[in-house]
């Protein structure tokens, strides 16, 4: 039993369809479960138009049509005309502009679940009519049905014990009849029925979660990178591939941003011991390695930047401290209103954190921290973390440097800068790699 999960980027056009099909032929003989992501980038789309339709945005009709298009673009270059695939597609599209409707006055993390878990469902289709009609057989199951949360809309936490139960009497009698499953990522449902989501890139941990309980040889997850590098090529061109990681090393990385991997996807599998190959389709022989070995590349220097940063420093208005308890209360408020916190320092009166910008929930955010507490935030940050270089070169580098917020530990080094700095000091990062 494989376990396999294609981002977006291998779908997100007519000619990355086709290439997915000697990947796929090359495993004929093995038992696949496939996950898929959103096409392209069609996750971001489906927000935007989700987020218009609830404005009443006067674009809401052009972007609807606009996405639409997309996906039609594709099956048309796909499929013989007639196919019967056109049909299922626009019924799709019908059903997504029924649930904008209907919904566009609910709960927002409600109707956002609701609208964009359609990106996953629409690529799924397609993906499944294509190999079917180049002779591949497949069945295609519905995520919603088999991974069941809680219903904490746009980050749901998965129900371990019921989706076990889901997955050994819906999806195992069908791997006895096919050699080839077809679900989603991101998507799952809660107990009565109703979709949810599992966080943005929450595709890489679903597919962990299918390996686990299906005890799977091994996962692998496609993408358009060769494997896990020690920086982002993009930003520092010098980067290497790290060819081998165990999960611990793996963890802290995504846990620190490096976006190749879900920060939660290694936990179902470690527990296990299913190895997780990252691969790029352009080339699947690139690849990077995680498992147990302790024969790895861990300890070579990495630089994690994150971009789109908010750094908040909250302060009591009395004059008392910041306690646990306050702590508590405060680190819920960032839960409740999405903000993905990448930073956290404490002092008696003070306590501040650096957390992913989320534009639309922030004013909502600061009202509520503004009841009890004095804040203040810089926006526009970028995060820059160090793993395994335990030398002075990055803080000698920023010593003339205004830095926002620094923090050290014995593997890890974080700064916080203004983006513009940070962007500044690029070429030399680029030889620290």
């Amino acid at each position: 039993m494989l376990v396999y999960k294609f981002g977006g980027m291998a779908l997100k056009d007519a000619d990355r369809m086709r290439a997915l099909l000697p990947i796929l032929k090359r495993q004929k003989n093995e038992k696949l479960v496939l996950l898929v992501s959103a096409m392209g980038k069609m996750t971001n789309a489906f927000e935007r138009l989700h987020a218009s339709y609830r404005s009443n945005d006067k674009s809401k009709d052009i972007q609807f049509q606009a996405i639409k298009k997309y996906h039609f673009d594709i099956i048309a270059k796909l499929f013989e005309e007639g196919h019967p695939v056109f049909d299922l597609v626009n019924t799709c599209f019908e059903n997504v502009l029924s649930t904008l409707k209907k919904y566009h006055n609910e709960a927002y993390d409600f109707s956002y679940d609701q609208t964009v878990s359609y990106g996953e469902l629409l690529s799924s289709l397609i993906v499944s009519e294509f190999l079917a009609d180049q002779g591949i057989e497949n069945c295609r199951l519905d995520a919603s049905e088999l991974l069941v949360t809680n219903e904490k809309y746009r980050d749901a936490r998965i129900n371990w014990n019921l989706t076990k139960e889901k997955i050994a009497s819906k999806l195992l009698p069908e791997i006895d009849n096919s050699n080839l499953i077809i679900t989603q990522g991101f998507i799952g449902g809660t107990h009565s029925g109703i979709r949810t989501t599992i966080g943005r890139e929450g595709s890489d941990f679903s597919a962990a979660i299918f390996a686990h309980f299906l005890d799977a040889k091994e996962l692998t997850v496609w993408k358009d990178v060769p494997g896990i590098l020690n920086a982002d090529p993009k930003k520092l061109p010098k980067a290497r591939q790290l060819n081998h990681l165990s999960y611990h090393e793996t963890v802290e990385l995504a846990y620190y941003g490096a976006s190749v991997i879900h920060p939660r996807t290694l936990q179902p599998l470690k527990a296990k011991r299913i190895p997780l190959y990252i691969r790029s389709f352009l080339n699947p022989e690139q690849v990077s390695l995680i498992d147990d070995n302790n024969q790895s590349d861990g300890d070579i220097a990495s630089f994690i930047i994150k971009e789109n940063q908010i750094l908040f420093t909250i302060a009591s208005r009395d004059f008392s401290f910041i306690d646990a308890e306050k702590l508590t209360g405060i680190l819920k408020l960032f839960s409740v209103n999405h903000f993905h916190i990448r930073l956290i320092q404490n002092s008696a009166l003070n306590f501040s954190l650096v957390a992913d910008e989320n534009p639309l929930q922030l004013d909502e955010l600061l009202a509520q921290l503004q009841e009890d507490y004095s804040v203040k935030y810089n926006r526009n940050l970028s995060l820059l973390t160090v793993r395994h270089l335990q030398d002075s070169k990055v803080s000698d580098l920023f010593k003339d440097t205004e830095v926002l917020l620094e923090m050290h530990s014995r593997m890890t080094q974080q700064f916080v800068l203004s983006s513009e700095t940070l962007a500044s000091f690029m070429t030399e990062l680029n030889d620290l790699v």
